[in-house]
């Protein structure tokens, strides 16, 4: 107890600033997982960690040897554990960092095929045929591209609409874009878990979600039911788009800076 008094007493402004960052890293790291769908597994976390804090503090205060050596190794099983943890949740915060202005201005494109997406989902929608294609932006869909059929065409009015042809093959799948073509059709793509989900979304709604939750991609859902117009982005969902309000938040999220020059011209 008189060792830990003593170390206080010698900490000087150095230590304290190395403190409070270290502090402020953990603070910021919480906040970021604290409206996640992994917060219940953050707060089991924390306990174990604070439980296991005061245990590591008794066996300091009252040297027992073999203890102390059992929680030098602990805090690397910790980390690792954190990290699998919350592996999705650190993709997405890197994915939201890797959007920031400064970076996204690397990777534009022209835009000129929207009008193609747009119109094609424009009628799709009016005459309530389902739908679903993926944007692929920094993060690699290959994985996603691989469990359906490869296409690797430019993006079509005529294409998408066959796509999508009730009873045809791809139909009930997903088209996945990349650098301004199909890249490929009837991907699978992964299920959002969220608890929270309006009873009313179907599994194309789900799929989008679930994929936004895991890659930076721009997912746009024509719903089979209704012909409501949907757009996923960051594990988030805005329904009732209209064509114009589709097209404007195609260019946002894709960083579309020609087509915006185009359109203010």
């Amino acid at each position: 107890m008189f060792e830990i008094l003593s170390m206080i007493k010698s900490m000087g402004w150095r230590d304290a600033i190395d403190i409070l960052l270290v502090a402020v890293v953990f603070h910021m790291i919480f906040l970021m997982l604290r409206e996640s769908r992994s917060a219940v597994a953050l707060r089991g976390l924390v306990t174990i960690l604070i439980g296991s804090l005061l245990v590591y503090f008794l066996a300091f205060v009252f040297d027992l040897t073999a203890l102390l050596a059992v929680f030098r190794s602990f805090w690397v099983v910790v980390v690792l554990l954190f990290i699998i943890v919350f592996q999705h949740d650190f993709r997405r915060s890197l994915t939201q960092v890797g959007q920031l202005r400064v970076f996204r201005h690397l990777f534009t494109q022209t835009g000129r095929y929207l009008d193609d997406v747009v119109e094609a989902v424009k009628t799709m929608a009016k005459r309530r045929v389902g739908a679903i294609i993926a944007f692929e932006r920094r993060n690699s869909l290959k994985v996603f591209a691989d469990t359906g059929t490869r296409v690797d065409a430019s993006v079509s009015v005529e294409l998408l609409r066959t796509i999508f042809t009730a009873y045809s093959p791809l139909h009930d799948g997903a088209v996945i874009v990349r650098d301004e073509r199909i890249l490929a059709a009837g991907c699978i793509l992964p299920l959002s878990t969220d608890g929270s989900l309006s009873k009313d979304l179907g599994t194309r709604h789900r799929a989008a979600l679930g994929l936004t939750e895991e890659t930076d991609a721009v997912v746009v859902v024509v719903s089979e039911e209704t012909g409501i117009v949907s757009l996923a982005s960051n594990g988030k969902l805005r329904r009732g788009l209209s064509a114009e309000e589709l097209r404007e938040a195609l260019v946002k999220e894709l960083d579309i800076e020609a087509a915006k020059g185009e359109e203010n011209a």
